[in-house]
């Protein structure tokens, strides 16, 4: 049981995990780490922390886990930071949604690649802050774990055992399939919802229903988050914006045609594909 634990980045992830983490074990010390004072003060405030400082090579020093919950391209620098102030049997994870730059990275550095498992949890919201962070986060949410190359065994299953506590799905894959699969899956999904919101035309404000407010929902995301991870998983993100794109076009050409056995088709195998997945799912899905 980890007794001093770091989190870099107390905002929504990290203060949901603190919360989470100190249910489950009351007594750890548990210290928040942040450039702001309005942020540090806010997770103290939620009690998702029971201390703050924005010094990350103090507040690591001798910790038994350290939680990287800082943007995407931060997250390398911060890991490797953290390795040189923990201690030797530690566990260091992240909780970012790119994976496969930051796990190659790492695994050229001979310490922190000893600490580190790189693991995402499918969770979280639109809203930031660690006044909206909540303890039951992670709970029965999706669990991804992307081992390296040189992350040891042990080292994965300890990390399995920790998010098991909180009661999440563990998925094992690798940083590549899970930086594909998330740039179809999240990534491109929030560029379109940014595109749908970007696109209303001022005549339409008044007449905005649920529909559009769903769909446009995670475009209330951070601009500077998620430009980190468009930077992170350009390739992925491309490829399947290509993609998305293409279906576009192909519907754009079939209503402008009169095609409209064909919008049909492609309607209908749209609403299939995502009837499955709901199907197939326990948890309630938005609609």
């Amino acid at each position: 049981m980890s007794m001093r634990v770091a989190i870099i980045g107390a905002g929504l992830l990290g203060g949901s995990f603190g919360l989470a983490y100190r249910q489950l074990h009351p007594t750890a010390e548990i210290i928040g780490i942040s450039r702001s004072q309005t942020s540090r003060d806010a997770a103290i405030e939620r009690g998702a922390i029971t201390s703050a400082t924005d010094d990350v090579d103090a507040a690591c020093r001798g910790c038994d886990l350290v939680v990287v919950c800082v943007p995407v391209d931060a997250i390398t620098a911060m890991v490797i930071r953290a390795a040189e102030h923990c201690r030797d049997d530690a566990i260091i994870i992240d909780l970012g949604s790119t994976k496969a730059t930051i796990v190659r990275t790492i695994d050229k550095h001979d310490r922190a690649s000893g600490l580190f498992v790189g693991t995402h949890p499918i969770a979280g919201s639109e809203k930031t802050g660690a006044e909206n962070a909540r303890a039951d986060l992670f709970k029965s949410k999706t669990l991804i774990i992307t081992p390296g190359a040189r992350t040891p065994d042990w080292l994965v299953e300890r990390t399995e055992t920790l998010w098991r506590s909180m009661e999440s799905n563990i998925v094992r894959m690798t940083p590549e399939d899970h930086d594909h699969a998330m740039a179809s899956v999240s990534h491109v999904p929030h560029l379109v919802a940014s595109m749908l919101a970007s696109q209303l035309p001022p005549n339409a404000e008044k007449i905005v229903g649920g529909g559009w407010i769903d769909t446009t929902r995670v475009a209330s995301g951070d601009p500077t988050l998620w430009t980190a991870i468009c930077r992170e998983n350009a390739v992925a993100i491309a490829q399947e914006l290509q993609n998305a794109s293409g279906w576009l076009d192909k519907i754009a050409a079939c209503i402008s045609q009169g095609q409209f056995d064909d919008v049909h088709q492609m309607l209908e195998n749209a609403k299939d594909a995502r009837d499955a997945i709901v199907a197939n799912r326990t948890l309630p899905v938005r609609r």
